[in-house]
C-alpha cells in the first residue's frame, strides 16, 4: 500500500508540474511606426518641365481591440478627415494597456502587448492588436515621376515559436498607384513596399528599421492614390505541457503499473 501511495504522490507532483510547465507565459510586445514628420514627396518632370500634382481627400483611420476570455472584449476606431493638419487621435483598447493606435501631424504608430495570461484552448486565448492607414488621392496635368519615402521602425519581444494564437508580429507597408489616358491610349503604374517582423518562425529579428521607398510613373495626366498601413498583433501561448511534463506523468503510471502486477503476481502465488 505504501508503494502506491508513493507512485500516486509521484503522479500528483508530475502533474503539478506539467501544469506548472504549461502556464508558461512568452508575454510579447510589437510596435510599428512611422515617422510622419519625415515623410517626403517629389515629383520630377520630362524634358525639365514639372507637372503640377494636386493632393486631396487625405484620410485616417485607426483601430485597437483586446480580448480577456471570461472578461469580454473591447474594439476601438478613430478617424481623421486631415492628415495634413494639426489634429491628432487615439485608439486605445482596453484603457491603453493593451492595445493602443494613435496618429499626428509627426507620428503614425500602433502598439500591442500581451495579456499576460494563458489559456486552456487555442480558440480562447487572450490577444491584442492595432491597426491603422493614411489614404491620399493626387492628379497629374502631364508626363513625370513621383517618389515617396517614410522612414519606419518595428519591433517585437516575446511570443511564442509555431504558435498562431501565441505569437508576436508586426509589419508596415505601402502603395502608390496611377492611372491616365491619352490619344485613345491608357496607361497605369503601381508600386509597393513593406516590411514584417514575426516570432512565429523563429527567424526574425526583434527590431528592424528603414525607409519605404515607393512611387509611380505617369506618362501622361491621371489620377492616383497612396496609401500607407501598420498591423501589430500579440497572443497568449495556450497551456499544452511540455514533452518534459508528459515523461514525468507517463513515469508515474508506469510505476503504479510495475506495483499492481507485481501484487497480482504474489496473490496468484
Amino acid at each position: 500500500m505504501n508503494s502506491i501511495r508513493r507512485a500516486l504522490i509521484l503522479i500528483s507532483c508530475s502533474t503539478g508540474f506539467a501544469l506548472a510547465q504549461s502556464a508558461y507565459a512568452a508575454d510579447g510586445t510589437a510596435s510599428a511606426s512611422l515617422d510622419w514628420s519625415q515623410l517626403q514627396v517629389s515629383v520630377t518632370g520630362v524634358d525639365g518641365n514639372v507637372p503640377a500634382v494636386t493632393f486631396s481627400n487625405e484620410y485616417t483611420s485607426l483601430s485597437s481591440s483586446a480580448y480577456v476570455p471570461n472578461e469580454g472584449s473591447e474594439y476601438n476606431t478613430r478617424s481623421i478627415y486631415d492628415w495634413t493638419s494639426n489634429l491628432a487621435a487615439n485608439a486605445d483598447a482596453t484603457a491603453g494597456t493593451h492595445s493602443s493606435a494613435s496618429a499626428s501631424a509627426s507620428t503614425f504608430s500602433a502598439n500591442a502587448q500581451s495579456l499576460g495570461e494563458d489559456s486552456s484552448s487555442y480558440w480562447n486565448t487572450p490577444s491584442a492588436s492595432a491597426s491603422g492607414y493614411r489614404t491620399e488621392n493626387f492628379t497629374f496635368d502631364g508626363p513625370g515621376v513621383l517618389t515617396v519615402t517614410i522612414p519606419y521602425t518595428l519591433n517585437i519581444t516575446g511570443g511564442e515559436q509555431y504558435n498562431y494564437y501565441g505569437s508576436s508580429s508586426a509589419s508596415v507597408s505601402a502603395s502608390a498607384n496611377f492611372y491616365g489616358h491619352e490619344d485613345n491610349g491608357s496607361f497605369n503604374s503601381y508600386s509597393n513596399a513593406s516590411f514584417s517582423l514575426g516570432s512565429y518562425y523563429g527567424e526574425s529579428p526583434d527590431s528592424k528599421s528603414g525607409n519605404l521607398v515607393f512611387g509611380i510613373f505617369a506618362a501622361g495626366p491621371g489620377s492616383g492614390s497612396i496609401s500607407f498601413n501598420m498591423n501589430t498583433s500579440v497572443g497568449s501561448p495556450s497551456m499544452i505541457p511540455e514533452p518534459e511534463s508528459y515523461a514525468m506523468l507517463l513515469a508515474g503510471l508506469g510505476l503504479i503499473g510495475m506495483i499492481v502486477r507485481r501484487r497480482c503476481a504474489v496473490s496468484v502465488a
